[in-house]
């Protein structure tokens, strides 16, 4: 046996030593506390007036802002969970479980279990997790008989810093302007099929110009209060103000039918995309599969130890249709069995079929005949 392999030994046998040495000492300490009648020490501890701190704001953000429980006696009956556990004479209170039973409260309102909190932890992790549609194409043509069509795929993002937002805008006019035959399409299909979740006003600021100013896409919240949040002119200030006055090529595709396609993945801001693009009226038409079912819209608030609380406070609604509540079903659905590749191709024709500029385009290669 080698020096080195020894080495490595001792230094297993040691790590193992400490690691039970620690259980050992965690259960000592609970049995000492559990014959004393007393609770063991918080795996995660906060300081106490802090807790309550937090216990406190989250209540008063659910109470004035917040979706409405469903049971209102559910809700009462959590909430009292909550502020138990805060109202002890320690010095600290076990993050973990005060989180575990805000859940529970969370849980009771009307809000598709959209409300959640995130920790500084989970919110590292999530900064570093991969977006989804960041490493797939996000342009593509799709040949039809009526024409050549774009298939964009805007990717996931869940940052909304101004850095962050720019280069978004930057990579969609980027990667537009890379793709061979771009000016030669007449129809547009937005596939959010990438959009799982996360920070929703990149790609609508992408999506300016195929905004009017009739959209009816809409915000409902707690008190039955309507307000559209698709404004093309601010849309076009923040692009300007992003990516220093460039043309945005989706500019082409403005005033023109749209075929949009979702799946079951898209959720929460992808459905806030798909609610803006159908609040467009008979000039949309989605395809696919029933999105996930996370139709309200959320707000972030910074707590007292880092985390954020998203706090679901509106829901979606076009026009003067009753808001949504759960997935949004497709206007032409997809068969049990039917692959996306399919699904697309099905949208980008009808996209070619309806669109004048594509009917324009057979007119002239007609006449050249």
């Amino acid at each position: 046996m080698t020096i080195d392999r020894r080495r490595s030994m001792v230094r297993d046998a040691q790590g193992s030593a400490k690691r039970w040495a620690k259980r050992t000492a965690a259960l000592a300490t609970a049995a000492a506390c559990a014959m004393a009648g007393a609770a063991p020490p918080p795996a995660d501890p906060i300081p106490a007036a802090q807790a309550r701190q937090i216990a406190a704001r989250i209540v008063d953000l659910v109470e004035t802002r917040g979706l409405p429980p469903r049971e209102p006696q559910a809700y009462a009956q959590a909430k009292r969970a909550v502020t138990a556990i805060v109202e002890n004479d320690g010095e600290a209170v076990d993050r973990r479980t005060l989180y575990a039973r805000v859940k529970v409260m969370l849980d009771t309102l009307d809000a598709d279990g959209h409300s959640f909190i995130m920790t500084p932890v989970v919110r590292k992790y999530q900064n570093k997790r991969p977006m989804a549609g960041m490493e797939a194409p996000r342009f593509a043509l799709v040949e039809t008989a009526a024409g050549k069509v774009l298939h964009w795929t805007p990717p996931q993002t869940v940052d909304g810093a101004t850095e962050a937002r720019a280069a978004y805008l930057k990579g969609f006019i980027d990667d537009a302007s890379a793709l061979p035959g771009f000016e030669e399409t007449c129809a547009l299909v937005v596939d959010l099929s990438a959009q799982h979740g996360g920070n929703a006003w990149p790609p609508l600021i992408a999506m300016r110009p195929l905004f009017s100013t009739t959209n009816s896409g809409a915000f409902v919240d707690r008190d039955g209060k309507r307000t559209r949040f698709v404004h093309p002119p601010s849309l076009e200030d923040m692009q300007r103000q992003l990516t220093g006055g460039t043309a945005n090529p989706l500019s082409r595709f403005a005033g023109l039918p749209l075929a949009v396609v979702v799946d079951r993945f898209t959720s929460s801001a992808g459905e806030m995309l798909l609610v803006a693009l159908l609040g467009e009226g008979g000039r949309t038409r989605s395809f696919g599969r029933t999105s996930q079912g996370m139709t309200t819209a959320n707000r972030t608030y910074t707590l007292d130890d880092g985390s954020y609380f998203m706090l679901s406070e509106k829901r979606y609604a076009v026009g003067n249709a009753a808001p949504i509540r759960g997935g949004i079903v497709p206007q032409q659905a997809a068969t049990a069995d039917e692959p996306r590749s399919a699904i697309v191709l099905r949208a980008a024709q009808w996209a070619a079929s309806e669109s004048p500029l594509c009917k324009a385009q057979r007119t002239s290669t007609a006449a050249l005949k």
